[in-house]
């Protein structure tokens, strides 16, 4: 019985064998909450569907989903969205055009931020840059809000680095 309720719960089938094991578990710890003048198999079953509820949803926060791929040691990284010479912001390049200040707060942002604004600031469309950042390897999938979000998150995290003018923020 415990069994077929620990898999009627469970949201994913690969950890119906933890959640069962886990559910025994808390059974025995909160045994003394029994109320014997109740059924035992409605309390089982409340017992199970809390707990194995309460699994599903921390496992679900640890693991949330993201188009986000981890790119910081990356030795394939590229700024540049091709290896033309004649590109405006390879990577040798877009710390040229930026004053120190402004390299060192572009610095400090995370790489797929940091694709996305110079990019931008590049000239390159939206459309553009989902499919450059998804060849670069930056995107699991060609998904235009993702981008949009790493622009604003990129553009916020600046605002609060540097002034309209690029110089050091002091507050």
């Amino acid at each position: 019985m415990i069994y077929k309720l620990v898999i009627q719960y469970s949201m994913q089938k690969a950890y119906i064998d933890d959640n069962y094991v886990e559910c025994l578990v808390n059974y025995y710890k909160y045994i003394e909450t029994y109320n014997p003048s109740m059924s035992i198999r409605t309390w089982l079953h409340i017992i199970c569907k809390r707990f194995v509820h309460d699994l599903e949803e921390r496992r679900t926060r640890q693991l949330q989903p993201t188009d986000d791929v981890n790119i910081e040691n990356s030795e394939e990284f590229m700024y540049e969205p091709n290896n033309s010479e004649d590109d405006a912001l390879n990577c040798r390049k877009w710390t040229e055009i930026y004053n120190d200040e402004e390299i060192e707060a572009l610095q400090s942002l995370k790489p797929i931020y940091r694709e996305a604004f110079l990019l931008q600031h590049a000239g390159y469309k939206l459309n553009e840059i989902v499919e450059i950042s998804y060849r670069n390897g930056n995107l699991k999938s060609k998904n235009i809000d993702t981008i949009k979000s790493r622009l604003f998150l990129a553009r916020q995290f600046l605002q609060r680095k540097l002034t309209r003018n690029g110089e050091r923020r002091t507050d």
